[in-house]
């Protein structure tokens, strides 16, 4: 499965967040152990960023978008077509991006506390929403609708996600958002395991949209329970990552919030939540050695511009359904065809490059463009010419053919190199040729400081 974060300095004492600060991205890999595939970022209203959606790309990770209403509007006035003019807009803007991207507006909509909670107009807002951007051509924008999970009061299970269902055609991921908030003084609830945050929920939405691939997009778990024996962060990490994700092959994205944020949102002056994974050093390793497992992938499968995400597969993993939503208007919502490049952008098996610690690879172009050279900690040679160059830089491809580069290490992925003898360096190649689509790859490239 994918897995990632979303990853605030705020929890490191530092500015900014990932993917779009490189600083605060490489504090949390390093302290994971593992580089990430997915990451949870922020957008407003219909108001696409591209910077950070490249930022993303760059760090070999698929974006995970999340986005609310913006102040003032409402889920009625999507549907009264009010909202039109600016979802088209983000439409071509996320068209333009071309590479695959999960998507999730309007999250958590079996709860109250948000504006569109609970709404009458969610589903006729989020088929609204839906067909304009498919109507727009984005057909890289893969429909995630994530609900929060379902807890109990007095033994009645509360906050049923059913009625805010819009449909199998309108949707390709089905997610939830799951705490463990134990007994923290800040909200104190109940200590539950890694598997009561979860399983009812997905009991729930398998009846709800059976084969739909799942993403967890929120997770963690406090410090604080009752002082029982099996109340421990370490332990509910070991839980989640080493027994209950591995056993659940539907699950193919795990998403953990590291953020201590402060209680009753952002600016608000309350005290702050433990959830990153660095709340003590006992739960940091034991994430550090759970993520490490073969489950959690830590590079990317193919990327198709203008395709959904794809699903990963595993050992055992039954069939999905979650290749992309049903056709339920194909005169309507079929963009027109444009051209495609005669192949992929691929990549050679990188070579060490003795005494300079970089590596050696091949870059297939499959046709005539403007090529975009990019990566976190990373500078580039293309042989050649004797020039190191930083990223993100570009070059002109007259024709299609074959391009030989060394990758070395810089920044805090060189500091990193230096002081653990290896350091792994995502490339990101995107070509745009002068008519037809962008496409992207991404390859991870590993090299070893000389010597070691």
């Amino acid at each position: 499965m994918y897995w990632g974060a979303l990853v605030k300095g705020d929890a490191y004492g530092l500015p900014g967040e990932a993917p779009t600060s490189a600083a605060v991205l490489d504090r949390f890999e390093s302290d994971a152990g593992k580089q990430i595939t997915i990451v949870n970022t922020g957008q407003s209203w219909a108001g696409f960023d591209p910077a950070t959606m490249d930022a993303a790309v760059d760090a070999g990770a698929i974006p995970l978008v999340t986005m609310p209403l913006g102040p003032g509007s409402s889920l009625k006035e999507v549907v009264e077509g009010k909202q039109d003019a600016a979802i088209r807009s983000w439409a071509r803007a996320a068209k333009a991006f071309a590479s695959p991207f999960l998507f999730r507006p309007w999250w958590e909509s079996n709860g109250s506390w948000y504006s569109w909670g609970q709404s009458p107009d969610f589903v006729a807002a989020w088929q609204r929403f839906h067909d304009l951007v498919v109507a727009e051509g984005a057909t890289n924008v893969t429909w995630a609708w994530v609900v929060n999970t379902i807890w109990e009061e007095d033994g009645e299970a509360k906050a049923d996600p059913t009625p805010y269902y819009p449909g199998d055609a309108y949707v390709d991921w089905v997610g939830v958002d799951a705490y463990n908030w134990g007994r923290n003084p800040l909200q104190p609830d109940r200590w539950v395991t890694a598997e009561e945050s979860i399983q009812p929920t997905l009991d729930v939405l398998e009846e709800i949209a059976p084969g739909k691939p799942v993403c967890i997009c929120e997770s963690a778990s406090t410090e604080i329970g009752e002082g029982g024996p099996e109340e421990d962060k370490a332990l509910w990490i070991h839980e989640m990552l080493d027994e209950y994700l591995p056993s659940r092959p539907r699950i193919k994205a795990y998403i953990w919030f590291n953020w201590n944020v402060e209680q009753g949102g952002y600016g608000s002056g309350g005290g702050r939540w433990d959830w990153p994974i660095e709340s003590s050093p006992e739960a940091e390793a034991a994430f550090r050695e759970g993520i490490q497992s073969e489950t959690f992938l830590s590079d990317l499968p193919p990327l198709t511009p203008l395709t959904k995400v794809p699903v990963p597969s595993g050992p055992d993993s039954p069939p999905l359904s979650g290749a992309g939503p049903v056709p339920h208007d194909s005169a309507r919502v079929q963009p027109l065809a444009e051209p495609r490049p005669s192949g992929p952008i691929s990549f050679g098996v990188p070579r060490p490059r003795g005494r300079s610690g970089g590596a050696i690879l091949t870059v297939t172009v499959p046709g005539p463009g403007q090529l975009r050279f990019s990566g976190r900690g990373l500078r580039i040679r293309v042989l050649p010419s004797r020039r190191l160059a930083g990223t993100p830089f570009s070059r002109w491809m007259k024709d299609a053919g074959e391009l030989r580069l060394e990758v070395r290490a810089a920044g805090t992925k060189l500091r990193r190199l230096a002081a653990t003898g290896s350091a792994k360096l995502a490339l990101t190649v995107r070509l745009t040729p002068e008519t037809g689509i962008a496409q992207t790859a991404t390859r991870l490239v590993g090299v070893t400081r000389p010597g070691s």
